[in-house]
């Protein structure tokens, strides 16, 4: 088993293993309601703001109940996205700080055995069914360390009545239709969105798996490096032809929230995000745009139709006084009843862990969301098809893969995966 991350983000070193959290309060499993506990007992967690309100609202309402069931004073703490990283790294250095962490995608390989064996949550609240890509972001170096708590994944928006005034009646089902489609719509003024911009979500959910679709993947499933293949070569190639015929072409210096604003702008006419396009716009009451947003999972290549999901996972620092209330409210708050509760109120935004969200009544009770509900069906992690582990996820954060693309449009194809082969190699070492 692997040490502890030494280098991370931050270029900090961690603190050493912690020990054997200190015992809390003894809980045994329960079936119907949280057990009673001591009511001076606190417990902190600590996650990002959602998207949707209503989300956040209602994990507040069943923390409320777990509280009031297990006499427990239940602090919910709401930070921004990026900001929630820096707090657990800050925690687990100074062996204080919350007693829960909700992190996305695998960041729980950056601190390894500084996060506390979850298994035992994991087989109680899925098991078997939680979906690979799910497991293989909360299973670090033999262990779970995090448990999977909801997906957010990218599905194709795009205007439906703008696509309708360049003549197309549906939306492209592979890359190489999308190029010609895209290409229509770009002479009307309304190009397609493509980020290939340094952002840890736009610039990877759209990039891999064109990527992946064409055949092309960083490492075989031995590990080593393979980026200089034919399949890698298709796809630069495509790239290049799409970027020119079809794209925005300000998409190199777009972050996460530039396709977003571009496409409520009506400036493109469609892009890859997650449902939080068209929520605002019906959160902001502008239903005349919203009545046109449609969805569609992700075109297909000459390898197949792939997704980039992004991860929620939860996890317990080490240091916590608490671990055994956290495993409670964590069996607790993913119970059926309680999840299918938080996953209700997101509308959709939140993704399940496991397929058997994929057939939920909420996906029929707003169509142009139904898309949303395949999107799993084709996921596949940063560093397929070989382990989800640090490294790929350290390719990530240097945004390899959208300057690959980036270099095949401003300087070719050979010249491209030459570089990414270099990058790669200093990465994975092989």
């Amino acid at each position: 088993m692997s040490k502890p991350i030494k280098q991370g983000i931050t270029r900090r070193s961690f603190v050493k293993t912690a020990g054997a959290a200190a015992a809390g309060v003894t809980l045994g499993y329960f079936g119907g309601k949280a057990p009673a506990l001591a009511q001076e007992h606190q417990f902190h967690s600590l996650q990002l703001s959602g998207f949707v309100p209503a989300l956040d609202e209602a994990v507040n309402k069943i923390a409320e109940e777990f509280g009031k069931q297990a006499g427990v004073k239940m602090r919910m703490e709401y930070i921004s996205l990026n900001d929630v990283l820096p707090r657990a790294i800050a925690g687990v250095e100074s062996r204080t700080g919350p007693d829960l962490f909700l992190l996305q995608w695998n960041q729980g390989y950056l601190f390894d055995t500084n996060f506390v064996d979850v298994g035992d949550v994991v087989q109680a609240v899925g098991g078997n069914k939680i979906y690979d890509f799910n497991r293989a972001a909360a299973y670090v170096n033999g262990v779970y360390r995090g448990v999977p708590y909801y997906n957010v994944g990218s599905a194709m928006t795009y205007n439906n009545a703008m696509w309708k005034e360049g003549g197309l009646t549906s939306f492209p089902d592979t890359y190489e239709q999308l190029l010609k489609d895209g290409a229509k719509m770009k002479k009307l003024g309304w190009p397609v969105g493509w980020c290939l911009g340094h952002t840890i979500g736009d610039g990877a959910f759209g990039n891999y798996p064109i990527l992946w679709a064409f055949g092309g993947y960083e490492r075989d499933e031995q590990g080593k490096v393979a980026i200089d293949s034919k399949g890698t070569r298709a796809a630069c190639d495509f790239m290049r032809e799409f970027w020119n015929a079809a794209c925005d072409e300000g998409g190199m210096a777009w972050n996460d929230s530039s396709n977003n604003q571009a496409f409520l702008g009506e400036t493109i006419s469609c892009c890859l995000n997650a449902a939080s396009i068209y929520m605002k716009a019906r959160r902001d009451g502008n239903n005349v745009l919203a009545d046109q947003i449609r969805h569609n999972v992700a075109p297909k290549g000459q390898a197949g139709r792939y997704e980039l999901i992004q991860q929620y996972n939860y996890h317990i620092p080490a240091y916590s006084k608490n671990v055994k209330v956290a495993k409670e409210w964590l069996r607790f708050l993913l119970r059926h009843d309680n999840y299918e509760k938080m996953f209700v109120a997101s509308g959709g935004f939140a993704q399940g862990f496991s397929a058997e969200w994929e057939t939920h009544p909420l996906w029929d009770k707003d169509p142009p969301m139904k898309p949303y509900s395949e999107l799993s069906k084709y996921g596949r992690n940063m560093g397929y098809k070989a382990a989800y582990d640090r490294a790929s996820s350290e390719v990530q954060a240097k945004y390899i893969v959208a300057d690959l693309f980036v270099r095949a449009i401003k300087e070719g194809t050979n010249s491209a995966v030459k570089w990414a082969e270099s990058e790669l190699k200093q990465v994975y070492g092989a």
